[in-house]
């Protein structure tokens, strides 16, 4: 019935063109995947991770997925996030993007942009998309925020004998390190790793306990992103952290990466002096 396939029916600002916002299933992927493709303005890949970003679950729950009209123009949100904002760019100033923000806002959603840590594409919005920046703060949000990505090289060669990979029977024994001492939403990032053969999480022990780990391809899978990453406070200063990261930088050469995307972190300078990384972007948080 139509009640079924419509969830809101929302007027242009100029009064001219009713919008028809739906909710979208997995069965519209193809044709949100084209319009990703037509409407992407963020430094990385949406495409790749399409199904990712818009079906796969976050630590708040199921996603949501709207979209509007013909394929104009989608929102994706988790909780309170707005996991995805995104209008075809021969769509856009017609009031798609606002009058899918705002059923978003009725909903009790999109109370932060992005950011959505455990399951995000970008941890804000792009510092140079001003566009994008001036279109929430002339809605009500602001700056709550800010970090950044870092970019660095791959590395060749043998890995570490003393950082060990993770295998599913050793799954639940290091997530509960992870969460013990990281919390319970680095557990579910990190646990995305395992849905990958072999598991793209290492770790390593000190007197038989695990004392940090490293994961890989867990967020954003395919486009080669790092982390998340820790070491327990106590075993902290002895470069068990930097042993890791190597340990993932080659696994993501075996994996045919070029480089890798180490993503929203404030810690510029220790993965500068490890493994001469850079700032690639940055990112502003905006809530209401």
């Amino acid at each position: 019935m139509l009640d079924d396939i419509l969830d809101e029916i929302l007027t242009d600002p100029h009064g001219v063109i009713p919008i028809v916002i739906r909710t979208a299933t997995r069965d519209d992927l193809p044709r949100i995947v084209k319009l990703l493709a037509r409407a992407n303005d963020a430094p990385y890949d949406l495409v790749r991770v399409a199904e990712e970003k818009c079906f796969a679950a976050g630590v708040g729950g199921e996603p949501e997925v709207r979209v509007a009209d013909d394929f104009a123009g989608i929102s994706v949100t988790c909780g309170i996030y707005l996991r995805i904002l995104a209008v075809d760019g021969a769509r856009r100033g017609r009031g798609v993007g606002s009058a899918l923000l705002r059923e978003a806002r009725e909903r009790g959603r999109a109370q932060i942009v992005a950011a959505e840590a455990g399951n995000y594409f970008t941890p804000g919005l792009a510092a140079s998309d001003e566009p994008a920046i001036d279109f929430f703060v002339k809605r009500g949000y602001r700056e709550i925020a800010s970090t950044q990505n870092l970019v660095a090289a791959v590395e060749s060669g043998d890995p570490d004998v003393g950082v060990i990979r993770a295998t599913p029977a050793t799954r639940e024994r290091i997530l509960h390190f992870i969460e013990k001492e990281f919390g319970r939403i680095w557990r579910f990032e990190a646990g995305r790793a395992f849905e990958n053969d072999p598991p793209t999480l290492l770790y390593i022990e000190v007197d038989d306990e695990i004392a940090g780990f490293a994961a890989h391809e867990a967020n954003n899978r395919g486009l080669g992103f790092f982390g998340p990453t820790g070491v327990a406070r106590a075993h902290r200063g002895r470069g068990l952290g930097a042993r890791l990261l190597h340990a993932s930088l080659a696994d993501l050469h075996r994996l045919g990466y070029q480089s890798a995307v180490i993503p929203w972190t404030d810690a510029i300078e220790f993965y500068r002096k490890a493994c001469g990384a850079t700032v690639a972007e940055r990112f502003v948080t905006l809530g209401v």
